[in-house]
């Protein structure tokens, strides 16, 4: 039915994309925001750093930990001003997707583990 080699490209180009979105976002905040927000620099700052993590095989997983608790913080932050942000947990649910399966780059990521 389905190449698993097919599967495994695909998660792949997911974990870029998503990987190189966050960190053009967090730059895009830092170069926004930051000069009026040192809130927005600081986050912004992390998320940037943390989303090059996630674009690493060795660092992954941590990288995906530091995203997670930026876009959780965000996400409230957002609620409290009354913003609802529903990409937020678009994203949230993505970076948690990776992690849990792991760098499609690396041995027994996913498509490589039986189902």
């Amino acid at each position: 039915m389905f190449d698993a080699r097919y599967l495994r490209h695909a998660f792949l180009l997911f974990q870029l994309v998503l990987g190189a979105a966050l960190l053009w976002g967090s730059v895009h905040t830092v170069i926004h925001l930051g000069p009026s927000d040192p809130h927005a620099l600081v986050i912004g700052s992390v998320e940037a750093l943390a989303a090059a993590a996630f674009l690493v095989p060795r660092t992954m997983r941590a990288g995906a930990g530091v995203l997670l608790l930026v876009v959780a913080l965000a996400f409230v932050i957002h609620a409290l001003r009354g913003e609802w942000r529903p990409d937020l947990l678009v994203y949230a649910a993505g970076i948690l997707l990776v992690a849990v399966h792991g760098d499609a780059r690396t041995p027994g990521g996913p498509a490589t583990r039986p189902a």
